[in-house]
């Protein structure tokens, strides 16, 4: 039997090897491939060297051979934050892969690669072990233990070691290595059988050191050892098993553990049959007698469940965890502890934590048969029930006459725990509101168990497993909304369905109530629905059906809520922002941090945020859900007045200026004159800066829309101005050109003419530093006159250095110069040292363009010698870097590599991308000058990347125009002409005239150097 593989240069014709012949892929004879480590790729036995990002497109392919695999989620395993010309790029890098021999398939949702396990590690692997298994079904072990080496002699690492992949990838990589453990615990098991016990205690050993909470590991451990004659040692290692568990997990060692250390205690003989599993000798008693009437006690099992839902849908991980913690009660076998099974299910309103416990308390019902319990108790609600109301009814439904039940809680609860003691009864508590009203009906015993619901997670019930219900995946969500309204319905408008499933923000009750208006009304188009939810003010109305309200639960919620909390709720509302940290709130509250630190507690605890998440400037985060948010907006504007609201606003703009201020504590101002009356840069500068403002991004433009949409202007704009400089440094052009249009249409409509103007300014800059000056440059000309005619040199002096930039673009350096005097002249008459750093920075440029290098040596010295401040830096590591390039230019290159190297410390300290960017290309160019060819390739495709990641697609074409430059110096002619040919199509035709020619020029080196017949 063969098979042929067809290449782009050659066909090649290869056998199917047996698996008594497999020996893993055989690389060599056409493109072969490793993933199971660092990734190799021969084709015909010599190395294929890619570049990164191909290389990372390859590796995903490789982790689902024979599969199709989106273009959407080769994006997301190829970058964490895709760039815009993420799906261009994949083709380029798919037709790279391609132009190596690798036969990548284009399909219409993505591409495949076809694969046998002659040619990849993964299938090979994968087919080894599965014929190891089947030899050691049959008992032919020898042939299974061969099978089992050979397989895993092909793991060199973790699968795709050495690629940068992005975060999508991991669990793919995670799924790959659990199944090479369970493989491993097969072949270990099945050396235990085969009599091999002194070679393995080794490889145990730093097993259980790398796995210490894997129960199977530290039994195959124990047993190694025992059976090696090494008993002490084998007790020692339960002693050790034991420590971990309990330290780790709260729990005692399982059953199987405990019974080898009491038969090696014993002395037991120990017998292990074909499937390598242990039986003791005495056997475990069997299990007491299950379900039924029991002889003598007049017990009969009763199930008050209610119904469990026809259309529930996924929830798979959260039921495999309640089933897992469950089973440890079953009456089968020795309870763990006296303690019983507890599984609190806890989350917001609406995200069927109540149709969760009911679903799997069904599945339990034949492990606990003896009776299944159910009360609702009303915890969320003003008015929690009883906990002696509660003990009254179960006791009821366990057969106690009213005429007798005792009268005290403690006594009923004595009561109801000795009629369900040593019965496997299952007690599901639904909607509790704390743990003291639970705690009464805790059953005694092991054999019972306890699922709670709550809307907070019930942290002092001990030994509790604990789940927090999130809203369901979107593909779930879609599913639940399928199955109430119809199937065929939703398939027929799907992208209704899927602004549906949006508007509804994945509730599972919201789902519901809108699949129950689309039932009750057959005619009714999805579209209606979609767009009446799209509706932001009618949302929640439109989410209603019969008694089915969106919003009862919630209101039932925020009923029970002391006033700091209400008041807590109502400002996530005002803000309309879901995630935020408790300083924005205490700004709106004007709370010290004590009281709303209680405030969130309780919310939390009601389950009406989350804050189980710590963001990157170690802040706890609270998050709401999209409809809560809007619940808290209609609270806000029905419960606080006008002044009241304005207030709170003014509080927290205030408080966000400060902060803002002291985060950018390294960052220069805005490119526009201070406004007056601005608070001065603070002299405590915040540490976590940089990691904060990330953190903080969306609340802060959330904050400049609220603030400008209050007629706050000048605040807004004092806001923006600092976002401004941190959006613009770190990449986010978007945001920062937002929140400056905002506040432009704010000073807009109030008339303030002088506010509006300037801040033009700040945003013309936004689109200069984007490299789209053409789009501004006809803006800036308008700026110049205006300030001309209001005799505003200050702000004209920035409109100035503006148009100079644009004018360099274009090639006008002469007017770019007289721009740039002009601007000069303006700053040190105002002892502007901001705006004098951003002129020399300019004629720097225009210096730099005429190959004026002595000049442009001069202009950085003198322009260094006044950026010496830290809010300077920025400036500093651009003069550093055109003085790199003038010292390079005039053949100083060592010395250019210094001051590159600086720049680059500095870039990477300010997380200035671009500088970043820009220094690291101009370094690789340096090297690459000197000879050190390997090391300056590095750093360019890495810089390339970084280019193509920004979108920025002339500092990618630039970096392209010097990689030809170092494979030409490197004698690679071919390459070069691929770089220098990447560089025309990255410029366009409407990039810099300058660059363009001299890439046309290099193209025609290339292809006259190539064209040229050899000697």
């Amino acid at each position: 039997m063969s098979f042929t593989i067809k290449s782009s240069r050659q066909r090649h014709k290869t056998s199917i090897r047996s698996p008594q012949n497999f020996r893993g892929p055989q690389l060599g004879g056409s493109v072969d491939f490793a993933i199971l480590g660092p990734v190799r790729v021969l084709d015909s036995g010599r190395p294929v060297r890619l570049p990164a990002k191909p290389r990372a497109v390859l590796s995903t392919l490789l982790l689902h051979p024979n599969t199709v695999v989106s273009k959407d989620r080769l994006i997301m395993s190829v970058w964490d934050d895709p760039p815009r010309s993420a799906r261009s790029n994949l083709q380029n890098y798919v037709s790279l892969l391609r132009r190596a021999a690798i036969e990548v398939e284009t399909h219409e949702q993505g591409y495949r690669l076809s694969l046998d396990p002659a040619r990849l590690d993964l299938l090979a692997f994968g087919d080894a072990v599965g014929q190891a298994r089947r030899q050691a079904a049959v008992e032919n072990a020898a042939e299974a233990l061969r099978l089992f080496e050979q397989a895993f002699l092909l793991w060199r690492g973790r699968p795709a070691e050495g690629v940068l992949l992005g975060a999508a990838v991991t669990p793919r990589i995670s799924e790959l290595e659990e199944q090479a453990t369970s493989a491993r615990l097969d072949w270990i098991d099945l050396r235990l059988w085969s009599g091999r016990h002194g070679e393995l205690v080794s490889e145990l050993t730093a097993l259980v050191e790398a796995t210490p909470l894997s129960e199977r590991l530290w039994h195959q451990l124990m047993l190694a050892l025992h059976r090696a004659g090494r008993r002490a040692e084998a007790l020692e290692t339960y002693r050790r098993a034991r420590s971990v568990l309990v330290s780790e997990l709260g729990v005692e060692p399982g059953q199987l553990l405990r019974d080898l250390h009491a038969a090696i205690l014993d002395d037991a003989p120990l017998d292990l049959p074909a499937q390598g599993r242990v039986v003791l000798s005495p056997s475990v008693p069997p299990p007491a007698p299950k379900g039924g009437e029991r002889k003598g006690t007049g017990w009969t099992g009763a199930c008050l469940l209610p119904a469990d839902v026809a259309d529930f849908v996924g929830r798979d991980r959260e039921s495999r965890a309640m089933v897992k913690a469950l089973r440890g009660a079953d009456g089968r076998a020795e309870a763990r502890s006296a303690a019983p099974p507890i599984v609190v299910v806890s989350g917001p309103p609406g995200v069927g934590k109540s149709t969760l416990a009911v679903h799997v308390s069904h599945r339990m019902r034949e492990h606990y048969p003896d009776g299944q319990l159910f009360v609702r108790m009303d915890g969320a609600s003003p008015s929690p029930r009883d906990p002696a109301d509660l003990l009254a009814e179960l006791l009821r439904a366990l057969g106690v006459d009213g005429s007798t039940m005792p009268a005290a809680t403690e006594a009923r609860a004595a009561l109801y725990r000795a009629r369900i003691a040593d019965r496997a009864v299952l007690v599901l508590l639904d909607d509790a509101g704390s743990e003291a009203q639970v705690q009464p009906l805790l059953p005694g015993t092991s054999r019972s168990a306890l699922v709670v619901t709550s809307r907070g997670p019930l942290p002092m019930l001990a030994g509790a497993t604990a789940l927090m219900l999130d809203v369901p995946s979107h593909a779930d969500a879609r599913q639940l909304l399928a199955k109430v309204a119809g199937a065929a319905r939703v398939e027929s408008a799907a992208e209704a369905a899927e602004t549906i499933v949006r508007a509804c923000g994945r509730l599972p009750l919201a789902l519901r109530i809108a699949g129950a208006r689309l039932v009750t009304r057959p005619a009714w188009p999805l579209t209606e629905l979609a767009q009446r939810l799209m509706d932001g003010s009618a949302c929640l109305d439109e989410l209603r059906s019969g008694r089915l309200s969106i919003r009862r639960p919630f209101a039932m919620s925020y009923a029970t809520l002391s006033a700091e909390a209400r008041r807590a709720f109502r400002a996530f509302g005002h803000l309309g922002v879901d995630g935020v940290a408790a300083w924005s709130i205490g700004a709106l509250l004007g709370e010290p941090a004590g009281v709303v630190d209680h405030a969130l507690e309780e919310l939390a605890a009601a389950g009406l945020v989350t804050a189980d998440e710590i963001d990157g400037a170690a802040q706890p985060r609270y998050r709401m859900h999209d409809l809560l948010l809007r619940f808290a907006s209609e609270l806000s504007a029905a419960e606080e007045g006008k002044e009241r609201r304005s207030a709170s606003l003014g509080r927290l703009a205030a408080e966000a200026l400060d902060r803002v201020t002291a985060a950018s504590w390294e960052l220069p101002q805005a490119v526009a004159p201070p406004r007056e009356g601005v608070r001065t840069r603070t002299t405590s500068p915040l540490a976590e800066g940089h990691a904060w403002l990330l953190a903080e991004r969306a609340v802060l433009i959330s904050i400049i829309e609220a603030t400008a949409g209050a007629g706050m202007v000048s605040l807004a704009t004092d806001l923006a101005y600092a976002f401004s400089v941190f959006g613009t440094v770190r990449g986010f052009h978007d945001d920062t050109g937002h929140v400056l249009d905002t506040v432009i249409r704010a000073a807009r409509r109030r008339g303030d003419t002088d506010t509006e103007m300037r801040a033009r300014l700040v945003r013309a800059d936004v689109e200069i530093d984007r490299r789209r000056s053409r789009t501004v440059e006809s803006e800036l000309r308008a700026l110049v006159t205006h300030f001309e005619s209001v005799a505003d040199r200050h702000a004209g002096g920035y409109a100035l250095v503006g148009l100079a930039s644009c004018r360099i673009a274009a090639g006008d350096l002469t007017s770019a110069l007289s721009d740039a005097s002009k601007a000069l002249s303006s700053f040190r008459s105002v002892g502007d040292a901001h705006g004098l750093l951003l002129a020399w920075m300019v004629v720097v440029g225009a210096q730099v363009y005429q190959a004026r290098y002595d000049a442009t040596e001069r202009t950085c010295h003198r322009a260094l010698k006044v950026a010496t401040d830290d809010k300077s830096r920025v400036h500093r590591a651009g003069f550093l870097r055109c003085l790199g390039i003038a010292c390079y230019e005039m053949g100083r290159v060592e010395e250019a590599i210094g001051h590159y190297q600086a720049s680059l410390d500095i870039s990477r300290e300010l997380q200035w991308p671009k500088g970043e960017r820009m220094a690291l290309r101009r370094l690789g160019e340096a090297h690459a000058a000197l000879g050190r060819f390997d090391r300056a390739e590095g750093m360019l495709q890495e810089c390339m990347e970084m280019f193509a990641r920004a979108g920025d697609e002339q500092g990618e074409a630039l970096t392209a125009y010097a990689l030809g430059e170092v494979f030409r110096w490197n004698g690679d002619e071919r390459r070069a002409l691929e770089y220098f040919t990447v560089c025309q199509a990255r410029l366009g035709s409407h990039s810099d005239r300058v660059w363009r020619t001299r890439t046309e020029h290099q193209i025609a080196c290339s292809l006259t150097a190539l064209l040229k017949p050899s000697p």
